[in-house]
């Protein structure tokens, strides 16, 4: 029964929400913020980490895939669940490497592949407050990989003017056909050098506070009169 499962996955369901998702995201009229902190990276030769909130990781794939359009390589960091599986399926289809692993199941192994990658000029993206939450709480994993890989840190997020809101542990927000989107990348973040638990500590409230910053500023632009 369950290898039945895995094939309905991996051949209906998967390709059809990669085609569901291509042509919703790609009827959002979109505007972007903040990308010349990606631009200044990428002119350097020099990845990042790419980070954001669980509840707006939706658009993200499709974003970085066919509107960024760049040269680089991303990998995305997903769950070892079966959503997870469905996630690494989408995101596969969008372009990116996958690397499997959570805060909680494989979460060494998987920083380091991802700490690989990142020296082979690829850009991790992560789940800042992961595949279980709380929601909008940063985990560890973006600034220890950060720790290891001298990569900085650069929070991510989107909104949009008309969304459905999922009843989810994340409330995660998916646009309706033909929204108005924006999207605003934050300033990097970057884990000093020789850093030890105070750093990462202190740069995970940094984390918290530049994505709640971005995703405060992003939801306004739609509610402020």
């Amino acid at each position: 029964m369950k290898g039945i499962k895995h094939y309905v996955l991996t051949l209906l369901v998967v390709p059809l929400a990669y085609i569901l998702l291509r042509l919703l995201c790609g009827s959002v009229r979109l505007r972007v913020e903040g990308a010349e902190h990606e631009e200044e990276l990428d002119r350097n030769g020099k990845p990042a980490i790419a980070c954001c909130w669980h509840g707006r990781v939706l658009f993200i794939p499709f974003y970085y895939s066919l509107v960024r359009r760049k040269s680089r390589i991303m990998d995305a960091l997903t769950s070892m669940s079966e959503d997870g599986e469905f996630v690494a399926g989408v995101a596969g289809l969008f372009g990116f490497g996958i690397v499997r692993g959570s805060t909680y199941k494989n979460s060494r192994s998987a920083l380091r592949t991802l700490a690989r990658s990142v020296t082979q000029g690829r850009w991790p993206g992560i789940i800042a407050d992961g595949s279980r939450g709380p929601a909008l709480v940063a985990q560890p994993g973006a600034m220890m990989l950060s720790k290891l890989t001298g990569a900085p840190v650069i929070p991510v997020t989107v909104s949009f003017d008309r969304y459905w809101t999922l009843k989810s542990w994340d409330r995660m927000i998916i646009p309706k056909p033909f929204a108005r989107g924006l999207v605003i990348h934050g300033a990097p973040i970057l884990f000093p050098a020789g850093g030890g638990r105070a750093e990462l500590d202190a740069g995970l409230e940094e984390l918290n506070r530049a994505l709640a910053r971005i995703t405060h500023r992003a939801d306004a632009a739609f509610t402020a009169p």
